[in-house]
């Protein structure tokens, strides 16, 4: 039975008590002759007070309390399923509404926000509609790498000096917050399993290959960066045959600072702060290789995490640990000191 008609039923049930009730004990038709008034009559004896009367209230006070009961009873075993399928019922609504926006069928007059021109229709990836050089990033492999938070937000935001536009209306874009959340629930749906979502072959293990597929659309072909951006750069994608050495330098200042404070605190109560010409000849005194390996390490995370409001996207779970490796390995082998 559906929980509509249980409740139904319930409903029909009370009424019929209270129907019954009103038949049994509702005020009688007033008589052609005004009777003796009440507070003249003598009222019943306390054998009929307390004897057959006491028992109808009792007998009534327990079916009713029964009814309520069994009514709370019901309600409380049923609600929760009609709960979770009504959040069902919600969500399958929005998905439908997010598969419009996100591939609307034209010959039928529907329009959306057309993800699928550029992401393709079951979000396996693509170009650019403003930039056919530009690859659309997969989307049934999303889940495997933001979560839902920063999903909604890269849609609503867009990715700076990359085609993906804003769709927010606070940005400028046409989708209100309903419209955004519909097209992230249906993106949901497309999600491939944890065997499917790699981007590249597993036979791709060369670092360059990997390199030229994946990085070379930003950083150039050369690695040495270029600008990003449509119509003008609004970002720079870096020269990463450098790389290594400016990360290194940056996490190397970090950790001499802290090694200079930590010294300072333990050696002397008037200074605790180093002096930039302590900190310039802590960081001269470190070789090449220990700058090179401190970067390395920073642009082994860089890859795996990305840069947040940044277009370099994390690649962790869209490239095997294999692939991110030789990359590594590919840019380390082509790495130069600056200057």
């Amino acid at each position: 039975m559906r929980p509509q008609q249980v409740a139904v039923v319930v409903v029909l049930a009370t009424l019929g008590l209270l129907v019954v009730l009103l038949l049994l004990y509702g005020r009688p038709r007033r008589a052609l002759q005004e009777g003796l008034p009440t507070n003249f009559s003598r009222g019943d004896p306390d054998s009929v007070l307390e004897g057959s009367r006491l028992q109808k209230a009792q007998i009534w006070t327990f079916v009713s309390l029964f009814i309520i009961t069994g009514f709370l009873v019901v309600y409380f075993v049923v609600e929760p399923f009609r709960e979770v399928a009504y959040t069902k019922k919600f969500l399958q609504a929005s998905e439908d509404r997010g598969e419009v926006e996100f591939r609307p069928n034209t010959a039928e007059g529907q329009t959306g926000a057309n993800c699928a021109q550029c992401h393709g229709p079951n979000g396996e990836g693509g170009f650019a509609a403003t930039d056919p050089a530009w690859p659309a990033p997969p989307l049934n492999n999303i889940f495997a790498r933001y979560t839902l938070d920063e999903i909604t937000r890269i849609v609503t935001m867009g990715r700076p000096g990359t085609p993906m536009p804003s769709w927010g209306i606070e940005f400028g874009g046409p989708l209100n917050d309903q419209k955004i959340e519909d097209i992230v629930n249906f993106v949901q749906t497309l999600q491939v399993g944890d065997d499917e979502h790699w981007e590249l072959p597993e036979d791709v293990r060369d670092g360059r290959e990997v390199f030229e597929q994946k990085c070379a659309v930003c950083h150039g072909n050369d690695a040495q960066g270029q600008g990003l951006g449509q119509p003008l750069p609004t970002f720079f994608a870096p020269d990463l045959t450098t790389e290594f050495y400016r990360l290194g330098l940056k996490v190397k200042r970090v950790e001499v600072e802290l090694e200079l404070r930590n010294r300072l605190l333990a050696e002397r109560a008037d200074r605790t702060e180093p002096t930039d010409e302590e900190i310039a000849n802590a960081i001269e005194a470190l070789s090449d290789d220990q700058i090179m390996d401190a970067g390395e390490e920073a642009s082994r995370n860089t890859i795996l995490q990305g840069r947040e409001n940044t277009p370099m996207p994390a690649w962790l779970n869209r490239l095997r640990a294999e692939q991110i490796e030789a990359v590594v390995n590919y840019l380390r082998s082509i790495q130069r000191t600056p200057g």
